[in-house]
């Protein structure tokens, strides 16, 4: 538990790196033979209330940053899901849970339309 606590920053999504073309036709980007791009960018993609929500960012200090709580968060999922499974394990376990294991031939109920 002491492990979730500590993990700072956390950050959800994920980063895709991008190169981009810009809109001068007479920009670097567009050069037939040899292309080059604008970039590296980071698209840092994530859900916020059931909706995708991106952002741009370039290589500093932010996107380090970003990388770093996304790493955090999936350590985050993996330490919850153990927790969860642990938890889990030990109601089952429990003499008072054993004792009465319910209905055998639980058939849910057909929902009506």
């Amino acid at each position: 538990m002491e492990e979730l606590i500590q993990l700072t920053p956390l950050c959800s999504g994920a980063l895709h790196q991008q190169y981009l073309r810009c809109g001068k036709s007479n920009c670097r980007c567009h050069d037939k033979k040899s292309p080059q791009p604008h970039g590296p960018y980071f698209l840092w993609a994530r859900r916020i209330n059931g909706k995708q929500v991106n952002r741009t960012l370039r290589p500093g200090a932010k996107l380090d940053r970003v990388r770093e709580g996304i790493l955090n968060y999936e350590r985050m999922q993996r330490l919850l899901d153990q927790l969860v499974r642990a938890e889990e394990s030990r109601i089952l376990e429990d003499e008072e849970f054993t004792k009465d294991p319910g209905k055998k031939n639980f058939k849910p109920r057909s929902r009506r339309h």
